[in-house]
């Protein structure tokens, strides 16, 4: 068989041509949120297009990054002469008349949205996300650049993945614009701490009012996780890690990179012993993206078209597969008790029960468009939009347990992310296919998991989780049928609107509306009182009467309740088989 080439880069490079491109970061004005951006270009092309990217790897939406560049201009570097230029898009400038030598200047500005995808600059800290800051010229994407921070006087601390000038801290290099782009930068005061996990030394760098035990805990808690993730997979892909956790606003999330992740989570929170265990998820999540994603990944998640989405039905491996281990790894880790890991397991289940969405929604179509569905949401999104996270990890789990029943040697997802690793990282050095992660499986365990799950894929179909839970003796138990009355609501001025509007397949469409009004139930004033009454008591069937005012109009409506089990969870079954405990047992005890 011949060898097999390494996949062509989507961008199409003309090798002829000699590019010399360094980038200067400064900050233009701190109070007023805008950073500076000079590119020095050397080139011996006579028109050449910069592009800004539109899109962020990883956050799956089109934003348009180009909203908040300004001040666009190009000047011949030695006679400091204007150079010919025009936007021929949203995203793209086209500079003729090219002279050996020019500059590029803009500015950005970095103070919209306090997110791990967009810029951020304030008095504490700055934050560059890469591709809403960096201009990279079209057709070059493997072309290197430098990039040079002129901040010392506000920030004494550039924190980032990259490849750092021994001689200057402030200077970096990137082989080409995908390495630039999947490397943040962090611009703080605050000192980072060190930790090693297998053979890879991790930084950790905490923004915010937080003391140095907090910090020095923080690192020991990852030491633990990162070695059971390096541990699972066998390697340490890497020599350096960067964890940058912001705990200066409230916020939640995290953006996984090659050799780093972003991630923020509320300050209020951490002195909670279960929120610090959400935030340890957190963590624990992004981190085993360094595999799942930024090596093993979909085909199609790789190599990138900055400009326009890449699309893929795969992202229940990606995110799902994600979402069970991170959770997973915390409970082997000796985070979690097994009744507190089940707790997590069924927090996922329950949310995909709590509405009819898997009537409305396939998981391939929901990684596919989750530029369009899953990333901008609204007020019904939660009726007919299925998550990849939560559903796929649901899925890893059902097929986890699946394999463990039906593989004689106990062959599990580890071993097939090894055999992906080995094969389509190290070798063939691209991504995988739907068809060749479902043949690698059966070549690894011997099962057949397309057969058995490719309709919860396909189409819009519940899993049946107690018929995989049952395999490990986990069963469910559910208690106290109570009324549902299908909406939540939200008090504003001692008034009471409509919120949110749950669509259930045991419930009739009701005369209700988001931002309704309303004033009385069952000829009472409506308070959160009258409404925390009226649940208490409702059950499955029962009618009950609304008056509200919808855009100035009073109406009325009569509603009947469906019906939900108060008390719900699964439980370890004393009296399930012995096969099935011992099974239970290498699920607890072994890391699958």
């Amino acid at each position: 068989m011949a060898k097999e080439e390494p996949e062509k880069t989507l961008d199409k490079p003309d090798q002829s041509n000699s590019l010399q491109l360094d980038f200067e970061v400064s900050i233009f004005d701190l109070f007023k949120h805008y950073f500076q951006v000079r590119l020095q270009v050397k080139t011996d092309q006579s028109e050449l297009i910069f592009c800004l990217p539109s899109w962020t790897p990883g956050s799956y939406m089109i934003r348009d990054y180009g909203t908040h560049l300004h001040k666009f201009e190009v000047r011949n570097s030695r006679t400091n002469e204007p150079v010919l230029w025009e936007m021929v898009d949203l995203h793209r400038w086209k500079l003729k008349n090219l002279p050996q030598e020019f500059e590029i200047t803009y500015i950005i500005y970095a103070f919209e949205d306090f997110t791990v995808r967009t810029n951020y600059l304030e008095t504490e800290f700055g934050f560059i996300n890469p591709p809403a800051l960096f201009l990279y010229p079209e057709g070059n994407l493997e072309k290197p650049s430098s990039v040079i921070f002129q901040v010392s006087e506000f920030f004494p601390y550039v924190y980032s993945s990259l490849t750092r000038d021994p001689e200057d801290p402030f200077r970096f290099r990137a082989e080409n614009f995908d390495e630039l782009f999947d490397s943040p930068f962090h611009l703080s005061k605050k000192n980072s701490v060190f930790f090693t996990a297998g053979t890879t030394k991790h930084e950790l760098l905490v923004e915010g009012d937080v003391s140095f035990d907090f910090k020095a805990k923080l690192a020991d808690d990852l030491k633990r996780i990162t070695e059971t993730q390096i541990e699972w997979m066998m390697e340490s892909p890497n020599p350096y890690y960067l964890f940058v956790l912001n705990l200066s606003l409230p916020a939640y999330g995290g953006l996984e990179h090659r050799a780093s992740s972003i991630n923020y989570f509320n300050p209020e929170l951490i002195t909670d012993e279960e929120e610090y265990k959400r935030l340890l998820e957190l963590l624990s999540h992004e981190y085993f993206h360094l595999w799942n994603i930024k090596r093993i990944r979909p085909i199609a998640l790789g190599p990138f078209d900055y400009q326009k989405p890449n699309l893929t039905r795969e992202l229940w491996i990606a995110e799902g597969f994600t979402s069970f281990y991170d959770v997973y790894f915390l409970f082997h880790s000796g985070f979690l008790s097994k009744e507190e890991y089940i707790s997590k397991l069924q927090s996922d289940i329950f949310a995909l029960e709590d509405n009819d969405a898997d009537s409305w929604m396939s998981l391939e179509e929901s990684s596919f468009t989750a530029w369009t569905k899953y990333y901008k949401r609204n007020g019904n999104s939660h009726n007919i939009t299925v998550s990849y996270y939560t559903k796929g990890g649901v899925l890893a789990l059902c097929m986890n347990l699946f394999l463990l029943q039906e593989s004689k040697e106990k062959k599990t997802i580890r071993h097939v992310f090894h055999k992906l690793n080995e094969v389509f990282v190290k070798t063939k050095q691209r991504g995988f296919t739907k068809q060749e992660f479902f043949d690698t499986v059966k070549d690894v365990t011997g099962v057949d998991l397309k057969t058995e799950f490719n309709e919860y894929l396909e189409y819009p179909k519940p899993i049946p989780v107690d018929l995989y839970l049952d395999i490990i003796g986990i069963r469910r138990i559910q208690t106290d049928l109570v009324g549902d009355t299908g909406f939540k609501t939200k008090e504003k001025n001692g008034n009471l609107y409509i919120q949110k509007l749950l669509h259930k397949s045991d419930m009739d469409s009701l005369n209700l509306m988001l931002d309704d009004e309303i004033l009385a139930i069952n000829g009472k004033r409506a308070t959160q009182t009258t409404l925390q009454n009226l649940e208490k008591n409702l059950r499955p069937g029962e009618k009950f009467h609304v008056i509200l005012s919808r855009a100035g109009k009073i109406k009325e409506s009569m509603i009947t309740a469906s019906g939900y089990y108060k008390t719900r969870k699964f439980v370890f079954a004393e009296d399930c088989t012995d096969d099935r405990k011992e099974l239970r047992e290498f699920f607890l005890r072994n890391i699958v």
